[in-house]
């Protein structure tokens, strides 16, 4: 594997494993939205000082790179994931399993996308690994007996 996608799926799951502690511990007297506004606040600080670290040449100016619908549709989606782990973990979402429920149906749910607007590969072996996923998720959420 590319040694430098490799750091950057490092700092994703480093990421999602500080965003799940972070949902689950949020009080339930907060108001989720209050509560996302914060978050999202943070996030921006965070990006804007990071922003000049990760230019790239050509790029058009910030508005346009801001204000297009592929970043529109990353909001909504955004907004989606963070209301859904907020309300789940409200009502008992477990922290151990419910970022892997949530990425393995979000994965299956991504799979004709992939095949059929990105003209992604789907090879036997990466089959194979979808249903491991699978298998996974239901060894997590079926009861113990």
């Amino acid at each position: 594997m590319n040694k430098t996608l490799l750091c950057f799926l490092i700092v994703a799951a480093v990421g999602n494993a500080i965003y799940h502690f972070g949902q689950k511990s949020i009080p339930a007297s907060a108001n989720p939205m209050v509560a996302l506004m914060g978050a999202y606040a943070v996030a921006f600080i965070l990006a804007a000082i990071s922003a000049p670290f990760f230019r790239t040449a050509g790029a058009p100016v910030w508005t346009a790179q801001v204000f297009n619908a592929p970043v529109v549709i990353v909001g909504v989606g955004i907004l989606l994931i963070e209301i859904g782990f907020l309300s789940a973990y409200r009502v008992g979402g477990s922290l151990q399993w419910s970022g892997v429920a949530v990425n393995a149906a979000a994965a299956v749910m991504l799979l004709p996308v992939a095949l059929i607007v990105f003209r992604e590969t789907f090879s036997p072996v990466r089959f194979a690994g979808l249903a491991l996923c699978l298998v996974g998720l239901w060894l997590l959420v079926r009861k113990s007996s």
